[in-house]
């Protein structure tokens, strides 16, 4: 048998540890295939849409091949420290240091050939549906299976290189250590976990100083800050202050010895310290991803809820008012919806963009009183106070809060408005709107650089927006046919106006989710299996001392079901408390980021739905995992 088989060997007999490494390595490279496949799809540069999908997906590329270089190394990492009593044997054996590393190389060569194989093959059977569903979010009828050549080479070529990379690093962390060392492996008796109280105090001050700021404005420093101090409250909420809860719990004589409680608490305080960092880096994965899921599933709540609401099918906004190009577009806007036979009522209406002192900024349209009324009793609204001078009515939307001031200071000129009330109602404009005496209303605009905003919206009664539109209803046709007629009259940087159509940016705002969602739910599914990679693995790495402590057990008189019992609640720790944490931050992080940005909506609802499937998944993992390792136990009880 020569050293080449000899590594094969190995790997052959360490199966069962390498296996979930090795499906996770083959599912990162099916997925960075299957997404290089997409990319260099010759259709996909026939759609805008295409377009954009194919800069997603590069970007998503990065993303997976980023993850898969962190994921392999730490892996690789602990295989080595795992297998200490075997590299202690081959050095008994007469094996030389560089003999271990070059069998170490080899082996590492060899899984990571097998991933890249498997995983392209993969990928090019699950092609098929993948391009099928991709076909609809690009906007396409179809996205024909096609030889990827490319695709091949890419994903072969970049982890080739990951794999040949992360092999020759793995060469210097192995460390010459003495026999006796590597013969003990992980068999030495493990010291009680260390807890320090100051780094448990530092953990909750670090939490409570990320909450403080979530509450104040939002800057990129604010977020930076927020960022960094959970990412060290984390750290050591695992890494001391479960281990210090574990601590009380094992002192707490009620509860630790009641039934086989002793038996997990004893173990499970170690097991919580030695995978800390793993648990660290789950909790983070996961965080982020239930955070972007919520993002991406309000965004879409939100898109649905702008198309509801508004009841202009069309609007122009005008930019350049003393030109007269903006009426002749409007004109032939009239005419294209006269020639389909559409009947609409068109209505203009002006405002003055400001920003307040009082409100960091925020951007509120001003409008008179005599406008608003008008559009009010067009659109069924209730009537309005009259205004006195320098007094204004608040208009905002339901998913905006009031204002907190009696008063408002503009930015440009420092005039002065008394808030008199303040309605919660879906606003005209879409935001919060100013309502003003048409006396106070044309001293501002007087006194102001800026000209006035015009916009010109269609009502359509034959368009309804209480059912949201697809690509073949009249609305989404006609408006697109509009939109495209505007676009070739103006030149870029000389237009008149601004043209939009409601069915055209919901249908914008429901590619945009797609993609995302389409793009977001493979990575979603690459973080989760790795992580239930790591606990597997981990588990595994453990099980020789786990089987000797409860064959020893089962002799004085541990029963079947108090080992199961006591393993399940072990590894049910191991796989829902990184998912308990991670789903806290996702949910106080989108409320944090809701309170700043209103247009994120009902965030809780979209998180838990994030959350929700990265629980469903977790637990399908951990029922495998939980059989699996039930079985090696059972097999050791007398």
């Amino acid at each position: 048998m020569n050293f080449r088989q000899f590594a094969f060997n190995n790997v052959k007999r360490n199966i069962r540890a390498y296996s979930a490494y090795f499906l996770s390595s083959s599912f990162a490279v099916m997925i960075f295939f299957i997404y290089a496949m997409f990319i260099f799809h010759p259709d996909m540069m026939k759609t805008e849409m295409g377009r954009r999908t194919q800069i997603g997906m590069g970007a998503a590329e990065y993303v997976v091949f980023i993850f898969s270089f962190l994921f392999v190394l730490y892996s690789i990492s602990a295989f080595l420290k795992a297998r200490k009593k075997e590299f202690g044997l081959l050095t008994i054996l007469g094996s030389e240091g560089r003999q271990l590393k070059r069998l170490i190389f080899l082996e590492n060569m060899i899984i990571g050939s097998l991933s890249i194989i498997t995983g392209i093959v993969c990928g090019m059977v699950m092609s098929k549906a993948f391009l099928y569903f991709g076909a609809g979010v690009v906007g396409v009828k179809e996205l024909p299976i096609y030889v990827p050549w490319k695709a091949i080479g890419l994903t072969t070529a970049a982890f080739l290189s990951l794999f040949l990379v992360i092999s020759a690093l793995t060469l210097f962390f192995i460390r010459q250590n003495r026999v006796i060392e590597l013969l003990q492996g992980g068999m030495k008796p493990k010291p009680e976990p260390k807890v320090s109280i100051w780094l448990c105090l530092l953990s909750v001050g670090c939490f409570i100083g990320a909450f403080y700021l979530m509450k104040q404005p939002l800057s990129q420093s604010n977020m930076m800050y927020i960022l960094a101090l959970g990412l060290i409250a984390t750290y050591f909420f695992f890494s001391q202050i479960s281990v210090w809860t574990i601590r009380l719990c094992k002192r707490n004589r009620s509860f630790s010895w009641r039934g086989t409680n002793l038996l997990w608490v004893s173990e499970i305080g170690y097991k919580i310290k030695d995978n800390a960092r793993i648990f660290f880096m789950i909790t983070v994965v996961t965080a982020m991803s239930c955070t972007v899921i919520g993002i991406v599933l309000s965004m879409d709540q939100v898109n649905k809820r702008a198309f509801h609401e508004n009841p202009f099918a069309l609007t122009y906004a005008v930019i350049n008012e003393k030109g007269e190009n903006w009426k002749k577009e409007i004109d032939k806007i009239d005419q294209e919806l006269k020639s389909a036979n559409v009947k609409f009522e068109k209505i203009q209406q002006a405002s003055i963009g400001s920003q307040f002192r009082e409100t960091q900024d925020r951007y509120m349209p001003i409008m008179k009183q005599s406008e608003y009324q008008r559009l009010a009793d067009k659109l069924n609204r209730k009537k309005i106070p009259i205004l006195k001078p320098r007094e204004t009515l608040v208009i905002s939307h339901p998913s905006i809060n009031k204002l907190d001031t009696k008063q408002l200071t503009l930015n440009d000129g420092g005039e002065v408005l008394q808030v008199i009330d303040q309605f919660v109602e879906k606003s005209i404009q879409g935001g919060s709107l100013l309502v003003v005496s048409d006396e106070t209303y044309n001293q501002l605009k007087a006194s102001r650089k800026e000209k006035e905003d015009v916009e010109i919206s269609y009502l359509i009664p034959d368009w309804s927006n209480k059912e949201l539109p697809n690509p073949n209803s009249p609305e989404v046709k006609i408006g697109k046919k509009l939109i495209d007629l505007h676009d070739q009259a103006t030149t870029p940087g000389e237009e008149s106006g601004f043209f939009s159509s409601r069915a055209g940016s919901y249908l914008m705002g429901k590619q945009n989710s797609s993609m995302l969602v389409f793009i977001g739910v493979f990575l979603a599914a690459i973080f989760s299996l790795s992580a239930a990679s790591f606990l597997y693995f981990k588990l595994f790495t453990d099980l020789n001392q786990d089987q000797h402590i409860i064959h020893g057990l089962s002799k004085v008189g541990l029963s079947s079901k108090e080992m199961k019992r006591s393993a399940t609640i072990q590894i049910a720790a191991l796989f829902f408390i990184p998912m308990l944490v991670a789903a806290l931050e996702a949910i106080i992080g989108l409320e944090a980021l809701k309170g700043t940005f209103a247009d994120l909506g009902n965030t809780f609802l979209p998180t838990m739905t994030g959350i929700g499937a990265f629980f469903f998944m977790q637990f399908i993992y951990f029922l495998i995992v939980r059989a699996h390792y039930l079985n090696q136990l059972k097999r050791v009880m007398v």
